[in-house]
């Protein structure tokens, strides 16, 4: 996800909220996956997933949330 899909969620700070809980459920699901010893299609999924919380958040910080 790049930051310019997230600058168009500034507008309302529930759509924000509602994008971190989904990132954060898929990253749960991944490590999930991982754990149990399974693997993914994707690798670098969990670094992808762990960067776009931290764009989500970042923005979040900006507005004072």
């Amino acid at each position: 996800m790049k930051r310019k899909e997230l600058e168009n969620l500034r507008e309302k700070p529930e759509n924000l909220d509602k994008k971190l809980e989904s990132l954060r459920n898929d990253l749960a699901h991944v490590k999930a996956q991982l754990a149990s010893g399974g693997s993914i299609e994707n690798p670098s999924k969990v670094k992808e997933l762990k960067k776009d919380i931290a764009r989500v958040l970042t923005i979040k910080r900006e507005l004072g949330q």
